[in-house]
């Protein structure tokens, strides 16, 4: 993975990922610092929200290419 910020593209490694409490944790080195991820279920629904269109229509053509298939 790549972190774009102020000083530049940074690589991010993740080195481990465990759960704590409600939250998934995603350890990691970006660039030569160790940095971690927390994630919780309400950063999941926002990325779903943001996510929503792209999967309806990979959702959509997923159906064409099953209805497509079946016909032939």
């Amino acid at each position: 993975m790549r972190v774009r910020s102020p000083i530049g593209d940074l690589p991010f490694t993740v080195t481990a990922l465990r759960r704590e409490g409600r939250e998934l944790v995603i350890e990691g080195e970006l660039g030569a610092w160790k940095s971690e991820v927390r994630v919780t279920a309400a950063d999941v629904a926002a990325v779903a929200r943001l996510a929503r269109g792209p999967l309806l229509a990979g959702a959509g053509v997923a159906a064409a290419l099953v209805v497509r298939r079946v016909r032939r």
